[in-house]
């Protein structure tokens, strides 16, 4: 039977218990004897038919048999047999297929129990493609194997900036885009900075723009030292020939190199490989992962992952994780672990494939390979006891919440509400969830308007109310404590459709300012509660209004974004956009080529057909279209 939900190919057998868990601590009856021998994936079931866990196996049915057996006496086995109620097998042909599937299947399910990272655009890299002739330096968040120089991932957009900042100063290359570098017929205020050399106007010939960026391909490698014999070469050079100008300018730049190395506080290694290290540390079913990478020999930054409710064992999630991380990450020639892995041979192989070159995953007992590990072991513990203190510091500001404004229960998840309008234009509202005092943007909605016409800020607010949750109370999915941008009159609107959605329970509260000219020069932040005559006010800088006017400013600028982003739309519809097959993307294509809906009306089929994206068809309807309107 072929699992063709999957991926072709596999053989896909079930297998169900002799009876449903439903009775905890009860492991589930299966026979091991059904299950195939071979290499592959399994798929734990619950009750309800979600996929629980995804494991691999050299062996399926060795590996069922040690879970049934209790042989393997690990709590986390036990913790999620009691919970399986169906499970399924994928056979491979080998170990290496088995890890790519149980990857794949991962992604598609995304089961409860597994390692899963987010998405990983997050990765910030730079990308050089030393094949044009004036290359530059861009941002990136995928790697591609284009011919191109990748260098990272940096794991924060202020690294990347500061290390283009700093690159620029060092070495100007150019940072326009090639259609502006092909059109533009002057020099840019770059160029006037001189942080530029205008490959764009012929100041610099390719030959010399190549030399610059070998220098910022020096830099990248963490090679700067060698950078530093280049331009003391060049400073002598220059000097020579009584070209002080050349020489001065090549000084200035090399008191910026030493500067930007005495700023640096990084961890080197003996050797100038590329290579990452990854430290664990848990408590019970919490785990922390931290991984240190090192390009040239030096330390650029560290990542840190972490899991909860994790009940894998830590060779499943590391394997899990590597495969994960290095989908699009810069994979270097090293990467160091705090534990031997069984298919450690088996990711080698594949890891060499998607780097095309050779990669090591190591587990080392001494040296400094072991020193480097003990470091990312160290980094992932504090990180462990940061989040710790964070989350028990959030924990205490949600308790003072909820005795100040006496809430039935702590207030875990917080939804806010916000509309946005102008003068009654393209109103909008937003949400905005707040869980354990931290976002949630997974959470975050937008609305637009369906049955208010004009400015009614409170019949938006009902009618936002009333499509969040009508939806909640079908799927069971009602917040702690709603909080409404608004007064006394949005609080009201609240309570009522509360009241008729028979949820008058549901805790809620509307926070706003006080007007200025009442209070003085200080505008107050006042909460107003169901059934209290005048608002509460809280100490203003106090922990609980600070969370909750954070709360409150994030739906403001959520629902202030999705404004502008209608009102921008709405700017720049065309009449182009009424015609069938042209959409936005279309449009901007016809008014950037011939400039004006005016001068469209007079060209020729031929010419709008020789467009990217267009047909003869579409070009024939688009002149139809405009000179129909104009009879």
């Amino acid at each position: 039977m072929v699992y063709l939900g999957l991926m072709d190919g596999f053989v896909k057998n079930k297998y169900s218990p002799e009876r449903s868990p439903k009775e905890s601590g009860m492991p589930v009856s299966f026979d091991p004897a059904q299950a195939p021998s071979e290499p592959g994936c399994y798929l734990m079931f619950d009750t309800q038919g979600k996929v629980l866990y995804v494991g691999k196996a050299k062996s399926i049915r060795a590996r069922l048999r040690s879970y049934l057996n209790e042989t393997d006496s690990r709590y986390s086995v036990k913790f999620l047999m009691r919970r399986v109620a169906k499970m399924e097998f994928l056979v491979t042909r080998n170990e290496k297929e088995a890890l790519l599937l149980e990857n794949s299947l991962i992604k598609q399910f995304k089961p409860r129990y597994n390692v899963q990272l987010r998405d990983d655009k997050t990765y910030i890299s730079l990308r050089i493609d030393t094949r044009q002739e004036f290359p530059r330096i861009t941002v990136v968040r995928r790697f591609k194997k284009d011919g191109a120089r990748y260098f990272g991932p940096y794991h924060s957009a202020l690294g990347v900036r500061q290390t283009l900042r700093q690159l620029q100063r060092l070495v100007p290359l150019r940072t326009c885009s090639d259609p502006v570098l092909k059109n533009r017929t002057r020099p840019c205020l770059y160029h006037q900075m001189k942080l530029c050399m205008a490959p764009c106007v012929g100041h610099i010939n390719a030959e010399a723009y190549r030399e610059l960026v070998e220098q910022a391909i020096l830099v990248l490698e963490g090679r700067s030292e060698e950078l530093e014999k280049v331009l003391l070469e060049g400073i002598a050079r220059h000097a020579d020939r009584m070209e002080y100008e050349e020489a001065g300018v090549l000084r200035d730049r090399l008191y910026d190199l030493r500067g930007m190395l005495e700023k640096q506080q990084t961890v080197t290694t003996a050797r100038a490989d590329d290579r990452d290290v990854f430290g664990v540390y848990g408590e019970g079913r919490f785990v922390e992962i931290q991984a240190l990478s090192y390009r040239g020999g030096k330390m650029l930054g560290g990542r840190n992952f972490s899991f909860e409710r994790c009940e894998a064992p830590l060779p499943e999630v590391l394997s899990s994780l590597l495969l994960q991380y290095y989908a699009q990450a810069y994979i270097p020639q090293e990467i160091i672990i705090p534990v031997a892995l069984e298919e450690a041979g088996t990711l080698n192989e594949i890891l060499t494939e998607r780097r095309g070159g050779k990669v090591e995953v190591v587990y080392p007992q001494r040296g400094e390979k072991r020193a480097l590990l003990d470091l990312a072991v160290r980094n992932a513990h504090r990180s462990f006891e940061e989040k710790r203190m964070r989350e028990k510091a959030r924990t205490d500001v949600l308790e003072q919440m909820q005795k100040a404004l006496g809430l039935p229960r702590v207030p875990h998840r917080i939804e806010c509400f916000d509309i946005s309008t102008a003068q009654g234009d393209k109103t909008v509202a937003s949400m905005v969830t707040f869980q354990d005092g931290a976002a949630d943007t997974a959470r975050y909605r937008r609305f637009s308007m369906r049955t208010v016409q004009g400015q009614d800020d409170f019949a938006s607010m009902r009618e936002v109310l009333m499509r969040r949750y009508t939806r909640a109370i079908e799927e069971n999915d009602l917040p702690d404590l709603t909080l409404i941008d608004g007064g006394r009159g949005q609080l009201g609107v609240a309570s009522a459709l509360f009241s008729d959605l028979g949820i008058e329970d549901l805790p809620h509260a509307g926070i706003a300012k006080a007007h200025p000219e009442k209070q003085g020069d200080q505008a107050l932040e006042r909460l107003f509660l169901p059934g209290r005559a005048n608002p509460l006010v809280l100490p203003q800088h106090g922990p609980v209004m600070v969370l909750l006017t954070r709360i409150r400013d994030e739906a403001h600028r959520f629902a202030v974004t999705y404004h502008r982003k209608q009102r921008t739309r709405a700017a720049l519809r065309t009449v182009l956009t009424d015609i069938p097959g042209i959409g936005p993307a279309r449009a901007k294509i016809l008014l950037n080529h011939f400039g004006s809906v005016s001068k469209l009306r007079d060209v020729g089929v031929e010419e709008i057909a020789a467009l990217p994206g267009f047909t003869r068809a579409q070009a024939q309807a688009v002149l139809e279209f405009l000179r129909g309107e104009r009879a």
